[in-house]
């Protein structure tokens, strides 16, 4: 695989064709578990090729693990395309608010949107089943752990953490 990923490092499109579709179902299950507004499954995936690539270019030869390496490669840059996701949707009123010394006070629209998700958010959660709004509620409001969870629900662990994750999906579309 080194003399692969050397020829790919000079060019050879073969070669990074092949390293592409060795991490090919790697990049499918990573694209899988983010959600990122206004990015679709293919548009993830793209990003997934593209973090192979850059992979690829950085890669020094010889080192311990090229697969950790790849695999480290993909999550990270999944991250940080999140990462920079996020901070783009927030938006400032002010362009120069980070050169200022003083508290930035949130504008009427600001609070106006900070409503309005919270509005949706509940409108949501309503529509979830009585056990897995408890089990969010539980955990994310009074900081239970999901072990505890289970223990005064009398319900498996695996079947709280499956019920969370449900209620999670149902939310995400919901949303």
């Amino acid at each position: 695989m080194e003399e692969i990923i050397l020829k790919a490092k000079t060019g050879d499109k073969k070669s990074i064709n092949l390293i592409i579709k060795k991490y090919k179902f790697y990049i499918f299950k990573k694209a899988r578990t983010y959600h990122i507004p206004e990015y679709n499954f293919e548009d993830l995936v793209q990003h997934g090729y593209l973090s192979v690539i850059k992979a690829i270019h950085m890669y020094k030869p010889n080192s311990n693990s090229y697969n950790g390496y790849f695999l480290a490669a993909i999550d990270l840059n999944f991250k940080a395309l999140l990462k920079d996701e996020i901070k783009h949707f927030r938006e400032f009123q002010d362009k120069d608010i980070l050169e200022r010394k003083d508290y930035y006070a949130f504008t009427l629209e600001d609070e106006i949107i900070a409503y309005d998700e919270v509005k949706k958010l509940y409108k949501a959660l309503d529509k979830l089943n009585s056990i897995e709004r408890e089990i969010l509620e539980r955990h994310y409001i009074n900081e239970e752990s999901y072990k505890e969870i289970a223990c005064t629900l009398d319900i498996k662990y695996n079947r709280i953490i499956y019920l969370k994750d449900k209620a999670f999906k149902k939310l995400r579309n919901l949303i």
